[in-house]
Parts: structure tokens; sequence; C-alpha cells
């Protein structure tokens, strides 16, 4: 790390990034308490050896090792993604309850399609999610950035091919184009 590594910074650094960084290994693990256990391993390893570590860029540092450490407890063809509402910070209150409907049930074909998505591709637009940029997804799955964009585009091409050959009606597809048109809006 640049700056000079003190309790404060690491405390600083895991308030920042605890929630993104658990959401993410529970996406891999679907443990919430060994979600937990990783991101403490990390961060204690983080503290234990901050006089020997090098790190440039702190965030994609941080989810290439929480992925590592998840990735020890179970293997990444097992796993498929599991979106919360507040992924896509759907605010509550501004929805009447048949619209909540409408929206959790075009979370929910959504989340589905992204699991029929490669490993690769499904993990991409996760990261994606969790707000890393391409750049920082490239880092942190140790591939180039065109190989990120390239992916992102077929996996968003993937996306909107699914629902447009659907048999879904409009709102609900309008609901998951929505959900495409964030994506496309982040990149």
């Amino acid at each position: 790390m640049s700056q000079p590594v003190t309790l404060d910074r690491v405390e600083v650094i895991f308030k920042e990034n605890y929630t993104p960084l658990l959401s993410y290994v529970n996406s891999i693990v679907k443990d919430q308490e060994q979600s937990k256990d990783v991101i403490s391993d990390l961060f204690l390893h983080l503290w234990q050896q901050k006089d020997q570590l090098q790190i440039n860029h702190i965030k994609p540092y941080l989810f290439r090792a929480a992925r590592n450490g998840a990735l020890k407890m179970v293997t990444l063809s097992n796993r498929s993604l599991q979106l919360s509402e507040d992924t896509f910070n759907v605010p509550a209150d501004i929805y009447n309850p048949l619209e909540k409907i409408v929206v959790k049930q075009s979370i929910k074909i959504v989340e589905s399609l992204i699991n029929q998505l490669s490993p690769l591709r499904k993990e991409m637009i996760e990261l994606r999610l969790l707000g890393l940029k391409n750049q920082e997804i490239a880092r942190v799955l140790d591939i180039t950035e065109k190989k990120v964009e390239y992916n992102m585009r077929e996996a968003i091409e993937q996306l909107g091919h699914a629902i447009h050959h659907s048999r879904l009606d409009k709102a609900t597809v309008a609901g998951g184009l929505m959900v495409l048109n964030l994506l496309f809006t982040i990149m």
C-alpha cells in the first residue's frame, strides 16, 4: 500500500470494502458464516503482512484475495448467482405493491438468465454489479482489460437476446431491460 499502514488505515479500508466483499464471497460460498470467516482471514492477513505487501490498487487486491479465499471452500463451477433486490438499488418506498412484484420478478428472471452465462462472464457481471470497473475486474480475475470488455459485451448481448426471445409479459421484459440498461450505463 502506498500510504503508511496503520490500524486506522486498515480500519478505513475494512469499513469501505466489507459489505461488497462479503456479498461477493457469499455469492460463491453460499454460507454467511463461512463468508465472514473468509473476509476476516483476508483482513487478518492484510494486517499481519502489512510491512511486506506491495499493493498499488487495494480494491482489486481485496476482491482477488476474497475470491481466492472463497474458492478454497467451493469450486467455481458449482455456484450460481443470487442477487438481492438492493444489488440493483431498487428503492422500495417509491413503488406500489404491484410494481414491487414486477421488479422482484424481473430481478429473478435476470438472475436466472445470468446463471446461464459461462462462469467467467457470470463472475464479471457480478463484479460489475458490485461496483468494479473493467480495469479492476481485469485485476481481480488476472486477465486483460480487453478480455473483460469483450466478455462483458458478449454477456450483455447474450442476456439481451435471451430476454428478447423469451415469452415473458411486457412489464417483466421491461424490468429485465431496465437491469440490462443499468449494466450498460455502468460500463
